[in-house]
C-alpha cells in the first residue's frame, strides 16, 4: 500500500512481510510518512500468516505480541478478520507449510515415477521410498529387497536365501546385485568371478562367504524381466507406444510373460516363439498389448530377435510396431 492508503488503515489489521522470518498479522499503530522519504509503519504483531523458513523457526517466539517498525513496502492490506490467538495462528501456518511440502512431495514422487518409466527404456531404475521415520525407512527398505547370503558348494559360488533356502546361481545372473560393505552401506555391483564383484566404475570388491547380497524385488516382476529381455530399440519403442496412449508404469495391471517361462523350462532348446500379454488400466481406459516374439539362440553368430507389439485400447485405438535385429533373408526359417 502507499502512504495515503496507510493512513486510512491506521488502527486496522494488516499483513507484515518479514521475509525469511515469515508473514504476520498485526495492528497498524503508527504511520511515519516524512516528505520525500519512504514511509514506514509501526505494527503490533497479533499472529502468524505464513511460517518462516525452517532455518528461522527459532525467531517465532520473538514475534509474539511485540511492536515492529518496518518499511511501508513490507506492509500489505488484508480483508481477513483476526480471530485466532498467536499460538493458534502459528499452528495453522505451520500446518499449511507441512501440507504444501506434502503436496510437493507427491508431485516430485509422481515426476520420479515418470522418470523411472523413461529410464526403463535404458535399463533398471528404482524410485526410492519416502518413509516418515528412520524405523519406517528401515522397514520399507527391508520389504523392497530379497536378502541372500554368499555361499559355495563344491567350487560353485551361488546365493542362498536363508529363510526359504532358495538358491540363485551367480554365473550368468541377469539381476543387478547390491553387496553390503563397510558402515552398513550397500553398493550396486555385478558378479565377476568367485567372491569378486565389480561396480559400474570398474572397481572390484572382494567379499567373504556368508556376506549379505540383496536384489530389489521389482527385478523379479514379469514386466521388468520382459523389459530386460528386449533389446534397447524394442524397449524404447514399447515405452513410446505405452506413453502415446496415455499410460504410465503405475497403470500396469498384469503381465503374462510366456518368454520367461520358456527360457526357464526349456532345456536344450534354442528357438522360442510365442505371445506375451500386457494389460494397462486407468479410469475409463484399458490398453492391451500383445507381444509376439521369436528368439533363436546361436553359438557363433548373433542371436535372432523378433518383436511385434500390437497395442489396442478398449475405445478402438490401435498401433502395431515391429523390431528385428536381422533381415528375414538372414534368418533361417
Amino acid at each position: 500500500m502507499n502512504r495515503i492508503e496507510a493512513t486510512k488503515y491506521k488502527g486496522k489489521t494488516v499483513l507484515v512481510d518479514i521475509g525469511s522470518e515469515g508473514v504476520f498479522y498485526g495492528l497498524l499503530e503508527e504511520v511515519y510518512a516524512p516528505p520525500k522519504k519512504t514511509w514506514s509503519g509501526k505494527v503490533f504483531i497479533k499472529g502468524m500468516a505464513k511460517a518462516p523458513v525452517l532455518e528461522k523457526a527459532d525467531t517465532i517466539d520473538e514475534k509474539k505480541e511485540v511492536y515492529v517498525t518496518v518499511a511501508g513496502s513490507k506492509i500489505h492490506t488484508t480483508e481477513e478478520e483476526w480471530t485466532l490467538s498467536f499460538n493458534e495462528s502459528v499452528v495453522q501456518a505451520i500446518q499449511s507449510a507441512i501440507n504444501e511440502l506434502h503436496e510437493n512431495l507427491n508431485k516430485h514422487t509422481a515426476q520420479a515415477k515418470k522418470w523411472k518409466d523413461i529410464g526403463s527404456v535404458y535399463g533398471d531404475v528404482h524410485v526410492p521410498s519416502t518413509p516418515s521415520s528412520a524405523e519406517e525407512e528401515q522397514a520399507v527398505v527391508q520389504d523392497d529387497y530379497i536378502y541372500y547370503q554368499l555361499a559355495e558348494d563344491d567350487g560353485s559360488v551361488y546365493l542362498l536365501e536363508p529363510i526359504n533356502k532358495d538358491t540363485l546361481e551367480l554365473e550368468g545372473c541377469p539381476f543387478e546385485l547390491e553387496i553390503q560393505w563397510t558402515n552398513n552401506t550397500w553398493i550396486p555391483v555385478t558378479y565377476h568371478r568367485r567372491f569378486t564383484f565389480i561396480d559400474n566404475r570398474g572397481k572390484q570388491y572382494q567379499i567373504q562367504p556368508q556376506s549379505r547380497v540383496r536384489i530389489h524385488k521389482e527385478q523379479f516382476q514379469p514386466f521388468t524381466i520382459l523389459l530386460n529381455e528386449l533389446e534397447h530399440p524394442a524397449r524404447k519403442t514399447l515405452w513410446q507406444r505405452i506413453h502415446a496412449f496415455g499410460f504410465e508404469r503405475s497403470h500396469l495391471e498384469d503381465c503374462h510373460n510366456r518368454l520367461l517361462y520358456e527360457l526357464l523350462q526349456s532345456e536344450n532348446t534354442s528357438r522360442f516363439k510365442g505371445v506375451n500379454f500386457i494389460t494397462f488400466r486407468k479410469s475409463g481406459k484399458t490398453l492391451l498389448i500383445q507381444h509376439h516374439y521369436e528368439r533363436e539362440l546361436k553359438t557363433n553368430t548373433p542371436d535372432y530377435v523378433f518383436d511385434r507389439f500390437e497395442c489396442t485400447t478398449d475405445n478402438g485405438e490401435r498401433s502395431v510396431s515391429t523390431y528385428t535385429n536381422a533381415y528375414s533373408k538372414d534368418h533361417e526359417s
